[in-house]
């Protein structure tokens, strides 16, 4: 039989434990909720922005220039949503996260695996409003599929010999 003094103890354990998970609950999730309630409005707010866009103001641009205020669009949704999320998730970032970040390589594949994408969009934000109009839709889809293949083969050249590396510190995490 348990006594009074046992099980007022057990229950004192018990609630610190609770507080202790509480406290790591509320740090991790430190700084969630704005994000949260910004991608929320961000999205939303992107939706509508579409669809006053297709019904009010594309009839009077080329499908070409509809294309590139869409992805000028998405550019932006992106920049208004990942700087907060990435700083985030930094900020959240395990030991063995941290540990990524300090290995030889890591930080200047990172940036320019940024600014790969960021020149792609870009790219084809500037073919589809300057230069689309005279081709055709295969034509432009053609030029869009080598942006794409050109950039994801940088990215795959760049990353491979850096993943081949570092695949044994990390195939057990």
């Amino acid at each position: 039989m348990i006594s009074l003094s046992t099980s007022g103890r057990i229950s004192d354990l018990w609630v610190s434990l609770m507080n202790e998970e509480s406290t790591a609950m509320e740090k991790e999730t430190d700084g969630l909720a704005w994000r949260v309630t910004l991608s929320i409005l961000v999205g939303v707010g992107w939706l509508v922005f579409l669809l006053l866009w297709l019904v009010f103001y594309a009839s009077a641009y080329s499908w070409e220039k509809n294309v590139a205020i869409f992805l000028l669009s998405l550019l932006l949704l992106i920049g208004v949503l990942g700087a907060p999320w990435a700083f985030w998730a930094y900020s959240k970032q395990s030991a063995v996260e941290k540990e990524v970040w300090k290995q030889k390589g890591f930080k200047w594949r990172f940036w320019v695996s940024i600014l790969v994408g960021l020149s792609f969009l870009l790219f084809l934000i500037y073919w589809f409003w300057m230069l689309a109009e005279p081709y055709g839709i295969l034509q432009n889809l053609a030029i869009s599929i080598v942006v794409l293949l050109i950039a994801g083969g940088l990215l795959a050249a760049m990353w491979a010999p850096w993943g081949m590396r570092n695949e044994q510190k990390h195939r057990s995490h």
